[in-house]
């Protein structure tokens, strides 16, 4: 291990708004050395999520901002080549927040869980088996609680998030309505995720009026990762006791000042629920909703789509590219491939 240097991505200046590519940076370091107890990872892939927007921005969020000069934050799939541990094996698969980086040191406290790869392919583990479907599950299933008859609304409906929330609306026996950016999505929404039907936001002259139309008895159920002007015409049209889940607000910089309609009265008079949740308060349920997912997956009712980087040094193009909406699926960086993968 002597010969090989880490090869890091650092965050080299912070950005005022949306994260560029000069805002990162390549360099090298020592391959880190796990103390006791500890686990040398080797990562495999990482997953580039609309979270990333706020932890480079100076404004406190509910994550600490990335230092400038530090590796760039994220979850990753690695795995374990040198272990001090005695619950992780050299060969174990495991997710964790490793870092925009080659290598690694892992505790058995920040290791999220280890990874099946016969349930799905590794990649999954960052996505609909990973942090996407603990969001999309506890969202829709455990805060939105879909049922047969409802009609459920779910934004950025063609992403990894929101087209796994739809389907799992739809395998509770609701309605499925998506909100996505371009025809190419609502297609998707259509084709691949199955949505009973996808409004284009970006070409729509009264989103409201369209809501209506797509759900003339009413929003049971709203999906929120914008906020903003779509959670303004999407309350608009909510029933008596809808549920609304806020897993993000993408339409809004972590340091705005919001400014729009004041809803209270819509909550009050329409008795709603509005509740907002991180997955990071669900981790500790990861291996539980990850074995739901996989079972969905295997029998065919639970599809997803990915879209993976081929370097390590891809993954600021791939954060922007995500962030810009151009993203079709997953997004993910490939930085190595584990000895399974390649035997």
């Amino acid at each position: 291990m002597t010969s090989v240097r880490n090869r890091r991505i650092i965050l080299s200046s912070r950005p005022e708004s949306l994260p560029t590519e000069a805002n990162y940076s390549m360099t090298e370091a020592e391959v880190p050395v796990p103390g006791e107890g500890g686990v040398l990872a080797r990562i495999l892939m990482l997953s580039i999520d609309p979270a990333m927007r706020g932890w480079v921005l100076e404004t406190p969020n509910y994550a600490p901002p990335v230092p400038v000069g530090d590796v760039m934050r994220g979850f990753g799939v690695a795995e374990v080549v040198e272990s001090k541990s005695s619950k992780y094996q050299v060969g174990d698969i495991v997710t964790a927040m490793t870092g925009w980086q080659e290598w690694c040191v892992l505790t058995d406290d920040n290791i999220q869980r280890r990874v099946d790869p016969s349930h799905a392919p590794i990649s999954t583990s960052l996505g609909v088996l990973g942090v996407t479907g603990i969001t999309a599950y506890v969202g829709m299933v455990e805060i939105g609680k879909p049922t047969a008859g409802s009609t459920a609304v779910v934004s950025t409906a063609a992403g990894s998030v929101g087209s796994a929330a739809g389907q799992l609306a739809a395998l509770h026996g609701a309605r499925t309505v998506g909100l996505t950016g371009s025809d190419e999505k609502v297609r998707m929404c259509l084709d691949e995720f199955g949505f009973d039907a996808a409004i284009n936001y970006k070409t729509s002259k009264n989103l409201a009026a369209d809501l209506a139309a797509a759900c003339p008895d009413g929003i049971d159920v709203y999906f929120d990762s914008v906020g903003g002007e779509m959670l303004d015409a999407v309350l608009e049209n909510i029933t008596i006791g809808a549920r609304i889940a806020i897993c993000g607000t993408i339409s809004m910089l972590a340091n705005d000042i919001p400014m729009g309609r004041r809803i209270e009265r819509k909550l009050l008079v329409q008795r709603a629920l509005m509740q907002g949740y991180l997955a990071s308060d669900h981790y500790d349920r990861a291996e539980e909703i990850a074995n739901k997912m996989a079972h969905w997956i295997q029998s065919g009712q639970l599809k997803y789509r990915e879209e993976i980087s081929p370097r390590l040094e891809d993954a600021p193009a791939a954060l922007v590219r995500m962030l810009e909406g151009e993203n079709l699926g997953k997004s993910a960086v490939r930085v190595a491939f584990s000895d399974a993968e390649t035997n």
